[in-house]
């Protein structure tokens, strides 16, 4: 930990010092090195600068992702330390964001104010996740840390992750009517090709855009030596992936206040993987001969929507939309087995989960002046309704084709098929005082949610004594306020109190699986309260002509976890085991409360501030710092990642065609004190690695960029890997040594 206080102590002083300095050879300008805003939306759902939000806000735009050669969400967040995404080593891919220790559902992703399907899991067999985005089609992601469902209600118990897909004005805003581009690329960690061909057209009344991209590639290398099948396997499962992307976007404005646009997103991806680590391991005297899997999820959504720059009284803007979202998760599972009696089987499982949403919103904004001051007043309503439903099929047959009885009935579900409703009302007021040095921003949400599960005979049948689900419903209300004050120009200070919760999820309420063999159960829960949680950040940012540093310090309070399958309360007294049918049983459950605390650094210096010779030249500086304890166990949280930080030193030519980045990222390892014991993983060691990232522009029209990764070929796992290791041989989860990759965009 050394390290990081270090750079802190350095770079903040350092930004200070230079803030006034002059070369020898004449003074710096604010023309040189003054820093562009970086306007955000996520933290107040209206455009405020970065500076002028009460909370730590992350910003990538298209021009970041591709400089960062950004393939999927885990390189999105590659340099943003206290976030992270899971998933090397799984033929399942790559799980959600991790902000601040909180993960899966409890993090809120929206593509373009949709909500991202949720993940859902059960069993060997499926494991539903939310990679279902691609990155090219992108023009700005926002990362929003800490509670905030008064925002956005529920899910935004950790924080929010907002996609802004790329439209048909990204292309037209200059004045011409048409735009054609295409990127091609390649990238070594996983031998992958991506290609994007990007067109618009248009004028001031009407303009459309078609974006498609295609990715093919295999599975991502690491650094494991050992081959061959079985758990003791380190390389990777040979797998090969492929997807589609299309965006459609069509615009109309009919006068000069009013915009309509009308969108198609589709995103489809399969992949096939030979699960080499699980040939020849053995499950209660089976041995598992071979073991392949074919995935696929698509997602497609249809909206319409509306927007409003005039006075209406009522109104200065509005925002509306209207939206449909389908999506499908489908695993498949193929087996030839021998049984302990030395007979030869043939064993399938499909499983699916699907998720569709049909939903609207509408945002007004009215500014006013009240009692003296400026008021922006944001209000609205939402409402959405999901249906999620799952299904696990599957069978087995003898090598003549004739069936072997199972032990499950099948097909079956492990949650009755469910309608969610939910319906919203917010408001906030962005109040500026004192001449607009002190900004404060109050908001309350109202929150109702009813879910309707339908007992319908395939889960009536797969689950036989198993009581009849029920219906559920609730209401939340949560608050909101933050306050921003300039001291200076270069100096101010935030704070922020913020809530948020998460409904009972659908699956934890109502769920039913009996296994015989096992000698294990799961029952619902009817009586599970929505989890929530409170948030204080405090921070102090300081910006000048040689660049900004921003400190946060937050503890975040979160109380009512839902805790799945753990052993039934009512059963303890009997060791978990129900006495009506000898079976271990297991319930979701609530979990009094959760701690988590720390703080982050960030900043970045332009070292031209101390020597023209070194114009041209910044650095950057990112540290996360989290701990946290279940109240109830007194036992470190598994989730919150290990003190990260990352120093970069950036190059930019005269000329701005060319530049390049050098990229030192250090993350420090988690000990047997910072573990769970009643969850233990593999423990980790500390490890750095450097990346070198360049581009050039050649002409107007061509860029390439080019990043060579992990240049002393370190052989690492990162901690947000470790709970998929179990068994396995860690070797097979570590992250791919020296690797390169490189694109170009060709702009017509």
């Amino acid at each position: 930990m050394t390290r990081f206080a270090l750079l802190a102590c350095l770079f903040v002083p350092m930004l200070g010092h230079a803030q006034n300095t002059e070369s020898e050879k004449g003074s710096v300008t604010e023309e040189m090195v003054k820093p562009l805003e970086r306007i955000t939306v996520v933290g107040t759902r209206t455009e405020r600068a970065i500076s002028e939000v009460a909370a730590t806000v992350s910003l990538k735009t298209t021009a970041d992702l591709e400089r960062e050669l950004t393939r999927d969400i885990a390189d999105l967040v590659r340099f943003e330390p206290g976030v992270s995404v899971a998933g090397t080593g799984s033929r399942f891919g790559l799980s959600g964001f991790n902000i601040r220790g909180i993960g899966g559902n409890r993090v809120l992703t929206l593509v373009d104010g949709v909500r991202v399907p949720e993940e859902f899991s059960f069993g060997p067999y499926l494991s539903a996740r939310r990679d279902f985005v691609d990155i090219d089609s992108l023009d700005r992601v926002e990362i929003a840390r800490g509670p905030i469902s008064s925002l956005y209600g529920s899910d935004a118990l950790g924080g929010v992750v907002v996609f802004t897909t790329k439209g048909p004005r990204d292309y037209l805003d200059d004045g011409s009517r048409f735009y054609t581009g295409f990127k091609g690329g390649y990238s070594g960690a996983d031998d992958s090709t991506v290609g994007t061909v990007t067109l618009a057209t248009g004028n001031e009344k009407i303009a459309g855009l078609v974006l498609y991209t295609r990715r093919d590639g295999h599975e991502t290398e690491n650094g494991g030596a050992v081959g061959g099948t079985g758990q003791t396997r380190e390389r990777p499962n040979p797998q090969s992936l492929d997807s589609d992307n299309l965006i459609a976007k069509l615009s109309f404005n009919p006068s000069e206040h009013h915009q309509f646009t009308f969108g198609v997103d589709h995103f489809e991806s399969n992949s096939d993987t030979r699960i080499l680590s699980d040939y020849g391991n053995v499950s209660r005297g089976t041995t598992i001969d071979r073991r392949d899997a074919e995935d696929e999820r698509t997602r497609t959504r249809l909206s319409l929507a509306y927007s409003y720059n005039g006075d209406l009284g009522i109104a200065d803007s509005v925002q509306a939309t209207v939206y449909q979202q389908r999506s499908e998760t489908q695993q498949v599972t193929a087996e030839d087995r021998t049984t302990p009696t030395g007979a030869q089987e043939i064993r399938s499982r499909v499983s699916s989960f699907d998720q569709d949403i049909d939903g609207a919103y509408i945002q007004l904004g009215k500014s006013l002046q009240l009692l003296g001051f400026e008021h922006l007043l944001t209000y609205g309503a939402e409402y959405y309704k999901t249906s999620n439903e799952g299904l696990r099929n599957g069978g087995t047959v003898d090598p003549s084709g004739a069936t072997v009885a199972e032990f499950f009935p099948f097909p079956t579900r492990d949650f009755p098929p469910t309608e969610v409703e939910q319906a919203a009302l917010f408001l906030q007021d962005e109040i500026a005082l004192f001449e607009g040095r002190l900004l404060l921003s109050p908001g309350i949400r109202y929150d109702s949610f009813e879910a309707d599960p339908t007992a319908d005979p395939i889960y009536l049948n797969g689950n036989p004594g198993s009581p009849l689900p029920e219906d559920y419903d609730d209401a939340e209300v949560t608050a909101k306020i933050g306050a921003v004050y300039a001291f200076s120009d270069n100096v101010s200070a935030y704070a922020r109190y913020s809530e948020g919760f998460r409904a009972p999820p659908y699956d934890d309420v109502n769920v039913g699986f009996s296994n015989f063999i096992g000698g294990y159960k799961t029952i619902s829960n009817p009586n599970l309260q929505s989890e929530r949680s409170t948030g204080v950040e405090l921070g102090i940012r300081l910006q000048g002509l040689t660049g900004n540093v921003s400190l946060a310090a937050f503890q975040n309070n979160y109380d009512n976890f839902i805790e799945s399958f753990a052993i039934a309360p009512e059963f303890l007294a009997s060791g978990g085991t129900d006495p009506v049918d000898g079976l271990l049983t297991f319930q979701s459950i609530n979990r009094d409360e959760v701690d988590i605390n720390g703080a982050e650094l960030s900043g970045t210096l332009e070292l031209s501030a101390f020597n023209e010779a070194f114009a041209g030249l910044s650095l950057q500086a990112a540290v996360a710092y989290a701990d946290g304890e279940d109240k109830d166990s007194g036992e470190p949280i598994n989730s919150i990642e290990p003190l990260t930080g990352v120093l970069g030193l950036r190059y930019t030519a005269p000329s701005k065609r060319w530049g390049t980045d050098l990229i030192w990222t250090l993350v420090n390892g988690k000990n047997e004190s910072d573990i769970d014991a009643n969850n233990p993983r593999m423990a980790t060691d500390d490890y750095g690695i450097v990346d070198l990232l360049a581009h050039v522009n050649l002409g107007d029209r061509v860029r390439v960029n080019v990043g060579f990764f992990n240049l002393g070929d370190k052989s690492y796992i990162r901690w947000a890997d470790t709970a998929a290791i179990g068994d396995d041989a860690p070797g097979r989860f570590t992250q791919p040594g020296f690797n390169a990759g490189a694109d170009i965009r060709v702009e017509f």
